[in-house]
């Protein structure tokens, strides 16, 4: 692994434009040691669907009825809400329960699912979940400096579109390990020999997620790669990976991430690649399958 894993060791896929060249982070759930094998350079931008998971520990911790369904149309526009604020899914999910918006990124789901979730209880829980804190001797990336203070509806930070809410790929990679070992687990300090600038030290974090919310959670992110969002990164199922994507406009175009960890059933590993340009589907989930399936884990 680390002689393949260092610092401008691995070349990325020929199918990537060089002004698109993807971040790439992993990180060792049992000894805490974080690669960089892109460069050193660590983007922060906004995580587009991936924020789903916060939202999904912050429903089933509150007791929501994980058995329900909502109707996805293919639109979904909140009672009183202005027509420029409808959110869209890219297919008619139909009837969707937790799991399956997960695994396919419902955003109608989301939207009716987190209709009284506040902004205030959806950010308490991504601090506890480290989006807030340093990790391997970076700086967080922005986060509402007065979260406690911050009222109204939760749902751009939800949908991973605020503008005040923007973890960089550490912190995401951080959360997938999190949510790769679940509550009776402890996370090591992540921690970098390549990294030669420590500008904070991570302090240790408790995996806020329960036992339930983590059963949906690793679930869903299971689904979304045996049939969801992200099923083109393992397709003959080699890593038994679990994956969330996001992707995020930027000007006329896009910008997208994906996140996970590996084997399902015994995590090891935990990554998260970003990409400046393309949606998850065309960009972020190639770029991943080509170097996940690079090298031997």
């Amino acid at each position: 692994m680390r002689s393949i894993f260092t610092l401008g060791s691995l070349q990325t896929a020929s199918s990537v434009e060089a002004k698109a060249t993807p971040s790439f982070f992993w990180c060792d759930l049992v000894n805490g040691n974080v690669g960089f094998p892109t460069g050193l350079a660590v983007p922060a931008e906004r995580p587009g669907s991936i924020a789903k998971l916060i939202a999904v520990i912050c429903l089933v911790e509150d007791g929501f009825n994980t058995n329900h369904k909502y109707e996805c149309t293919g639109t979904y526009r909140a009672p009183g809400a202005a027509p420029n604020d409808a959110v869209h899914c890219q297919i008619v999910h139909g009837q969707i329960d937790l799991v399956r918006a997960i695994g396919f990124s419902c955003n109608c789901f989301f939207a009716q699912a987190t209709a009284r979730l506040t902004a205030r209880a959806y950010l308490k829980k991504a601090k506890q979940l480290g989006l807030a804190s340093p990790v391997a001797g970076r700086r967080s990336g922005l986060f509402p400096a007065h979260e406690g203070d911050i009222s109204g509806s939760s749902l751009p930070y939800v949908m991973g579109l605020a503008p005040d809410f923007k973890p960089n790929c550490l912190q995401l990679a951080r959360l997938a390990a999190m949510i790769a070992l679940g509550p009776e687990h402890k996370l090591p300090v992540l921690h970098s020999s390549e990294n030669l600038d420590i500008v904070e030290r991570e302090k240790p974090l408790t995996i806020a997620i329960s036992a339930s919310a983590h059963k949906f959670v690793t679930e869903g992110m299971r689904l979304a790669v045996t049939e969801g969002t992200a099923h083109k990164i393992d397709p003959q199922d080699k890593l038994k990976i679990a994956a969330k994507t996001g992707t995020v406009p930027h000007g006329n175009k896009f910008q997208s991430q994906v996140i996970g960890f590996f084997p399902f059933d015994k995590p090891r590993n935990a990554f998260c690649l970003f990409t400046p340009s393309g949606t998850s589907q065309d960009s972020a989930i190639p770029a991943a399958r080509d170097i996940l399936h690079s090298t031997t884990w």
